[in-house]
């Protein structure tokens, strides 16, 4: 009985050490290599990553990495175990994501985001290019040449969802794809005192990433003393930081 009783115990403690001596799996180290920019946004900065650009990564439904934006490197390392594959899922953006609405007065401003998913695998490298696009839109006012002269106030207004704004010519406003559109109206007075204007207008044509440019015209018939209206669509809609000519 004790002869059975100690090769059981000398069993047990063959296994114990068996499993301490058990060898460890390699940790690679994968290297993405990153080039973020805002689409058509002009950067004469020589860095990889625009600075207006955050970063998230990944993996699992889990957050992997962040770094804010002006701090992200133009290589991340990535661990992944030997003969491993792991999906991540790269997030690029402005960190204005839920306040973009509220700057410059209300007026707002551009906002940015990309989501773009990779695959990586043990000790690989992998270059990565992102333009991040615009995920709101812009509207600009254009006004005929010695507007300011011949109507000394006017107030140019927008509105789109609960929002309602009034802006100046080569001001731009800011605007949800989501709510489907805007309307604008413009009433001028005139040196003598008189009032023009006309009803809102609803434009629904909108998309994202674009600026629409409004243009009005003298009316044709001078003896009117009305203003006619013309609306243009840029087709250089992409956002920039260019002035909008008059």
């Amino acid at each position: 009985m004790r002869k059975i009783l100690y090769i059981l115990i000398s069993g047990l403690l063959a296994v114990s050490c068996q499993q301490e001596y058990l060898p460890e799996q390699a940790l690679g180290e994968c290297v993405l290599e990153l080039n973020l920019s805002r689409a058509n946004k002009p950067d004469a900065s020589t860095r990889a990553v625009d600075d207006d650009l955050a970063v998230s990564i990944f993996t699992g439904g889990i957050l992997y990495k962040y770094y804010p934006a002006g701090e992200v490197p133009s290589k991340i390392v990535l661990d992944i175990l030997e003969g491993e594959k792991k999906t991540f899922v790269i997030q690029a953006y402005t960190e204005n994501q839920d306040s973009w609405q509220n700057a410059n007065s209300g007026k707002g401003e551009g906002c940015y985001f990309a989501e773009q998913t990779i695959e990586m695998e043990y000790d690989e490298f992998k270059h990565l290019d992102m333009s991040v696009p615009m995920t709101n839109y812009a509207v600009s006012l254009e006004l005929p040449p010695l507007f300011d002269v011949l109507f000394p106030h006017y107030t140019f207004s927008l509105t789109s969802g609960n929002r309602n704004i009034s802006i100046l010519q080569k001001e731009k406003a800011y605007f949800d794809i989501r709510d489907g559109g805007f309307s604008y109206a413009l009433q001028a007075t005139n040196m003598d005192g008189a009032t023009h204007s006309h009803s809102p207008i609803q434009f629904t044509d909108v998309e994202s990433g674009k600026l629409f440019l409004l243009k009005y015209n003298y009316d044709s018939d001078a003896t009117s003393g009305g203003i006619e209206i013309e609306i243009t669509l840029d087709m250089n809609t992409e956002e920039t930081d260019k002035e909008i000519e008059p």
